[in-house]
């Protein structure tokens, strides 16, 4: 053990530039039977608006663009992310071969035996929290057809994460079948969703939002929440706060979904929480399940379970590395909870991934791990 960190994998101690860093070379063997699969990982976008976007609207579609050492979003000019910081992404991240090139984002996960990946977006994060941005519906969907696209030459390895329309719920249904005939294997909506399309804000437990969550359940496509939808670091101090607060759950979204009924309504809604740990899970059971105990009088809707059964029919958290949550697994369910590189983040296991394998070998069953490792993605994202 380190004596200056709290981490138990030595080999993620001082990684950090993911341009820099090296697939970890295999060990040993895993247990017959074991896939590996990533169940968050990214791609960085391209320019890949200003062609798709209409005519009339084209002078303000998203630009991305390589200039002054980093990729740089822009919008009319505007910089989604200050020139600085985009360069400081380069370094840390985001000029990492992978995360733009397909055929080296396959070598590197040949070497750590990932065999697939389920990939979530990059900037766009910067782009979907902002409730009163233009263009919704031409931004989310040319980012879907262009997932769609980069993930379909892979050979079958990527599986595209993409955004329904939830701003405008009349046009919901017709957004999620886009997106499955897109070939989407996960729907992704905001953390912090801002204003409707009538300028009010979203609340996820609000029945107007009903019509997103039956199509979505009628799709049979899981809906993830992601963490990391803006980083701010002007103020000391601020990054490690704003990370630290992201990654301790998803306590806030779960509540709404269990409390507001939301799960009873729609019980094929499947529901992952990507990127915030696991541990979280075992003290928020526990807590859902004694307010609603001692608060029976003013609990409305009233539910057909305790609210611990939702998250045991309903829900999945995933996770990189999480010695602390691995060791609550009786508490939060094996079967719910799928480990992930988050390739190449500077939080991620590439470099190191194959010790974050052998840590979940080392913390359970092999029927258990295999489920963590792969299993269960494959499933629930129909990877086969």
């Amino acid at each position: 053990m380190n004596e200056e960190f709290v981490l138990e994998i030595p080999e993620m101690i001082g990684i950090a530039l993911s341009p820099q860093r090296k697939p970890q070379a295999e060990t040993r063997k895993w247990p017959r039977g074991t896939r590996i699969i990533s169940a968050d990982s990214h791609m960085l976008e391209t320019d890949l608006w200003i062609d798709r976007f209409p005519d009339h609207l084209k002078h303000q579609a998203p630009r991305m663009e390589f200039k002054d050492g980093g990729y740089q979003l822009t919008i009319e000019g505007k910089h989604m992310t200050p020139p600085h910081i985009a360069a400081g992404l380069c370094q840390s991240m985001e000029c990492a071969p992978g995360l733009t090139s397909v055929e080296a984002r396959l070598k590197d996960l040949d070497l750590e035996g990932v065999e697939k990946e389920l990939i979530f977006p990059q900037r766009l994060f910067g782009l979907y929290m902002f409730g009163e941005m233009k263009n919704r519906a031409e931004t989310f969907s040319a980012y879907n057809e262009h997932i769609g696209e980069v993930c379909g030459k892979s050979g079958g390895r990527l599986f595209p994460v993409m955004v329904p329309n939830y701003w405008d719920v009349k046009d919901s249904a017709e957004s999620v079948t886009r997106c499955k005939a897109l070939g989407a294997r996960c729907l992704m909506v905001p953390i912090k969703p801002g204003n409707d399309a009538d300028g009010e804000p979203i609340h996820y437990n609000s029945p107007k939002m009903d019509p997103l969550w039956r199509a979505i359940a009628a799709s049979e496509i899981p809906l993830a929440f992601h963490i990391g939808e803006a980083i701010p670091t002007a103020l000391p101090g601020a990054a490690g706060t704003f990370v630290l607060t992201q990654m301790q759950g998803f306590r806030h979204i779960w509540a709404q979904l269990t409390f507001g009924g939301v799960f009873d309504r729609f019980p094929d809604l499947q529901v992952v929480f990507v990127e915030g740990g696991i541990s979280w899970v075992a003290s928020m059971l526990h807590d859902a399940d004694m307010i609603y105990n001692s608060f029976p009088t003013v609990m409305n809707p009233k539910l057909a379970h305790a609210p611990s059964w939702y998250w045991f029919h309903h829900c999945y958290a995933t996770f990189m590395t999480d010695p602390a949550g691995l060791e609550l697994l009786h508490r939060i369910g094996a079967d719910r909870v799928m480990w992930s590189s988050d390739y190449p983040h500077q939080e991620s296991t590439f470099g190191y991934t194959r010790s974050a394998i052998e840590a979940v070998f080392a913390a359970t069953t092999v029927k258990n791990a295999q489920a963590i490792l792969g299993k269960t993605a494959l499933k629930l994202f129909r990877m086969e």
